[in-house]
């Protein structure tokens, strides 16, 4: 006997009114802006809820994010206000946004799945009828090389699957959630991409027709060439590097710097051919800006060979 397996199935958002009766009403619209520099993103996803229910609703909504991915912002905007969340411990953030919403007030909780490292959970609470909320998060993520080191792959995941509770014996959806899986949904999505041009030759996606800008000098913009895309499938972007590039990629942005090293055949062979070689890697970051001058880090590398 087989089983069939359908591994794109989305979860839409789910709605409660003031009497707890639940409704499947789906998001509006989903926009993701990503800027990429050597390997890695900064992403931002953009949620429009709306209430079209004559009573006030409780919109949940579980969503996919990549695992390595480190989420630094949370920002609901409705009206003309713009509230940006604060970190806090799960317990009391829970008890908070409950406390709101027992004194009829709005309230906005973003929570990772206990269960699953790579799903989070958007509380809408209190949205008044004929109310629209913006939802925006931003993360940043370190991305993959693929191909023997011959490309950089940037994932967008876009659909959450039923996974197998251990507790209750059985496939059960993520989050605590109740949601009906279904194949797909009125929502639709938005992706705009710049990466950063230095090192890479072409961009391509297995994922979506893609389009892409060449007009920018220092950027690569990409969008999808077809309109009204739904969340059906994961975004994948292959960003090629040049046939000559570095082995050693180095991404620094304010307050933080990221470096990748990927070791040829050739130099693995060389290592093991000599025994007088070395594996050991030595970083040295002055942040004080003294070593600017006079050509003083190329002298400070001289005296370390």
């Amino acid at each position: 006997m087989s089983t069939k397996v359908k591994t794109n199935i989305l979860l839409p958002s789910m709605l409660r009114n003031q009497q707890n009766q639940q409704q499947l009403i789906p998001l509006q619209r989903v926009n993701v802006a990503a800027t990429i520099r050597s390997f890695a993103a900064d992403v931002s996803i953009t949620q429009l809820f709306r209430n079209e229910e004559t009573t006030p609703i409780k919109a949940v909504y579980c969503f996919p994010i990549e695992e390595q991915a480190a989420i630094y912002s949370f920002i609901a905007r409705i009206d003309d206000r713009e509230i940006t969340a604060q970190l806090k411990k799960k317990k009391t953030a829970q008890k908070a946004y409950n406390e709101a919403l027992q004194a009829g007030h709005g309230a906005y909780l973003l929570e990772q799945d206990e269960k699953s490292q790579d799903n989070f959970v958007i509380n809408v609470g209190a949205l008044p009828p004929g109310k629209e909320c913006e939802i925006v998060i931003s993360y940043v993520t370190e991305l993959n090389l693929v191909e023997n080191g011959t490309k950089i792959r940037f994932v967008i995941p876009t659909t959450i699957a039923p996974r197998y509770n251990p507790g209750i014996g059985g496939i059960s959806s993520p989050a605590s959630t109740t949601s009906k899986y279904v194949q797909s949904v009125p929502y639709i999505i938005d992706f705009r991409c710049q990466v950063e041009k230095v090192g890479i030759n072409s961009i391509s996606s297995t994922s979506h027709p893609i389009q892409i800008d060449l007009n920018k000098q220092d950027f690569y913009i990409i969008t999808f060439s077809q309109q009204n895309t739904s969340l059906d499938r994961e975004i994948l972007l292959d960003m090629q590097l040049v046939e000559n590039h570095s082995n050693t990629i180095l991404a620094v942005e304010t307050n933080a710097v990221m470096a990748s090293f990927t070791p040829s055949e050739e130099d693995c062979q060389r290592v093991m051919n000599n025994t007088d070689l070395t594996n050991e890697f030595i970083f040295v970051v002055d942040c004080s800006g003294s070593m600017d001058d006079e050509n003083k880090i190329e002298l400070a590398r001289q005296a370390m060979l």
